[in-house]
C-alpha cells in the first residue's frame, strides 16, 4: 500500500535538487504538481480498497471481533486522507532536498502537535476512537493543503516570473 508513494518520495530529492539548482522552476512546479495528484489519486484508491475491505484486512491479523471492529473503523476513516499526507511527505523531501530542513520540521510539528494532538485529545472526548481517527483524518488534510500552497507560493508562483525573465533574455 505505501510502497509505490515511498518510491515516489524517494525519488523526489535527486529530482528537486538538479532542476532547482539549473533553475528550471518549470519543470520542478510540474513534477510537484504531478506528484501531488498521483499522491491524491494513489490514495483515492487505497481509500476506497480499505473501505471496502477493511474488515476482511483487520480479521487477517486479528480475530477478535471488538479488534476488527476498531480496525476497520480506522481503515473506513483515516485512508481518506492518505493523499494529502503523501502530499505532506513530498513537501517534507522537497524542503530537505532544498536544504529547508526547518520548512520541513516546522510542517511536521504543526502537522503533529498543533493539530493532530490538540485534536485527538478534543475528538477522543467528544466521540471516542472515531473522534481520534477524525482528527488523524483532518491533521493530514489540513497540513497536506498547506504544503500545497507553501509549494504553490514560494516554488512555482513566485519563481514563475523568473523562468519568464530567462527565457525573455534568452
Amino acid at each position: 500500500m505505501w510502497v509505490v508513494p515511498i518510491a515516489l518520495f524517494a525519488s523526489f530529492a535527486p529530482f528537486v535538487r538538479p532542476n532547482w539548482g539549473a533553475k528550471h522552476y518549470d519543470r520542478l512546479c510540474l513534477g510537484l504538481r504531478l506528484g501531488f495528484q498521483f499522491c491524491l489519486c494513489w490514495g483515492a484508491i487505497v481509500a476506497i480498497a480499505l473501505g471496502i475491505g477493511g474488515s476482511l484486512v483487520a480479521s487477517v491479523f486479528d480475530k477478535d471481533p471488538e479488534v476488527v471492529e476498531v480496525a476497520a473503523k480506522y481503515l473506513l476513516i483515516v485512508p481518506i486522507s492518505y493523499g494529502a499526507f503523501g502530499m505532506i511527505s513530498i513537501s517534507n523531501t522537497t524542503f530537505n532536498a532544498l536544504g529547508k530542513p526547518l520548512s520541513s520540521m516546522l510542517i511536521t510539528v504543526a502537522r503533529m502537535l498543533c493539530l493532530y494532538v490538540p485534536l485527538a485529545y478534543l475528538g477522543s472526548w467528544l466521540f471516542g476512537i472515531n473522534g481520534i481517527f477524525a482528527a488523524a483524518c483532518f491533521a493530514n488534510f489540513a497540513v497536506g493543503i498547506g504544503a500545497y500552497i507553501w509549494h504553490q507560493k514560494n516554488f512555482c508562483l513566485n519563481n514563475l516570473t523568473d523562468v519568464k525573465q530567462l527565457v525573455t533574455e534568452q
